[in-house]
């Protein structure tokens, strides 16, 4: 099974000095075991949110930032699904944002993606900003687990 993973769950992780990481990283264990319990799935924004929560807040330098988004995740493309986002997501993410009062619209690319790709589950820590849409099943933060 596919679980999208956003960009906060994803920063808290590669983040060594992030005083919420031992969930998140507790979490993503089960992705990378060697019979995982899912498949992280990520698209273009969650990437990009990620590095930038890496350089900006976390004060990594980029170079190092970029090694670690890599290596520490990336690289394992077994357990990690990226999700290209296309005009159409784009025009999806639109519409959703639209409807979705208060959702950031790099949530409502994210939530398109997941539409457009069968994927109902996501591990998040905004869960409010996934849980109206119709086509999630379920939105966890992984520091409440």
């Amino acid at each position: 099974m596919i679980w999208f993973v956003d960009s906060g769950v994803l920063w808290r992780l590669l983040d060594p000095g992030h005083p919420e990481r031992e969930a998140c990283l507790s979490l993503m264990r089960r992705c990378f075991t060697q019979r995982p319990e899912f498949i992280a799935g990520i698209n273009a924004v969650v990437l990009v949110e990620t590095m930038i929560c890496l350089v900006r807040l976390s004060k990594i330098k980029p170079g190092q930032a970029s090694n670690i988004l890599w290596n520490g995740f990336l690289k394992s493309e077994s357990r990690v699904a990226f999700f290209p986002t296309y005009k159409s997501t784009l025009k999806e993410a639109l519409a959703l944002q639209c409807e979705a009062e208060g959702v950031e619209f790099p949530d409502c690319v994210i939530a398109a993606t997941m539409k457009e790709n069968g994927v109902a589950h996501i591990y998040t820590t905004n869960p409010r900003h996934f849980s109206g849409f119709e086509f999630v099943k379920e939105a966890v933060d992984p520091r409440h687990i």
